[in-house]
This record gives C-alpha cells, structure tokens and sequence, in this order.
C-alpha cells in the first residue's frame, strides 16, 4: 500500500485523472478524495509494516481496499475501461475481473491480520510476563 501510494503522488496528476475518469465522485471533491487516498495509503502501509498498531491499520486498510474493489466493480458495471490507476507511472492494470480478484486478495490479507493478535506487543508488557512468579 505504501508503496504503490509513493508510485501514486509521484505522477499525482494521471491518478487525478483517473479519479475524474471513473466519475464516482462530484467533481469539487475529486482532488481532496485524491489527497485523501494517497496518505491512507502511503500512513497506513508504513505503519503496517513498522508493525504499529497492526490490528487497528490492517482493519482501516481492509476498509481502503473494500472502498477500491466497490470501486471496480461500479467502474467496470458502468462499462469503464482502461488503466487502474493503482500504481501510477511504475505499473497499471486494465480495469477487469483479475483486478477485482486481486484487491480481494489483499482484502483477505487485511482481515486476516485484523483478527490477529498483536504482533508487537511492548517489550515491557512481556517482560512483565516473563518475571510472573506463581507461588502455589
């Protein structure tokens, strides 16, 4: 996600133009939702791979991806075609059916990390375990 929001707003213009494109939002809010997009994705994903609050990113992600495969699906219904947009300059996909099976993908990543326990749990908290004498 970090990444291919890094991809995104170095060639912030054609994801623009994307966003206007597909005509799923009014157009005074296009550049905002734009703005909107690219530091979810650029926070969330670094957040998810320093490992902070893994539980809580992932969910927001997986909400992210569900917003883009809704997306798609409306995209590709009212008969939308051409580039995804999902990577800027670096790489594009065709809107299509492969495209929605890989966002579902990554949906299915998200929530699954979602229901995990915390995979960093403070050092403190597990020092604190580990020195847990039981007297009985």
């Amino acid at each position: 996600m970090a990444f291919a929001g890094c991809a995104k707003l170095f060639d912030a213009e054609s994801f623009l133009n994307t966003i206007q494109r597909l005509d799923l939002v009014p157009s005074r809010l296009v550049f905002p939702v734009m703005i909107a997009i690219l530091q979810s994705e650029i926070w969330l994903g670094l957040a998810l791979v320093f490992g902070l609050r893994t539980r809580i990113v992932a969910a927001l992600l997986a909400g992210l991806v569900s917003m883009f495969i809704i997306v798609i699906a409306v995209a590709l219904l009212r008969g939308a075609t051409g580039d995804c947009g999902c990577f800027g300059p670096i790489g594009s996909e065709k809107l299509g059916l492969g495209l929605l099976v890989r966002d579902t993908l990554i949906l299915s990543g998200c929530l699954w990390l979602s229901f995990q326990k915390e995979l960093n749990a403070s050092v403190g908290e597990k020092e604190k375990e580990d020195k847990t004498i039981d007297y009985s």
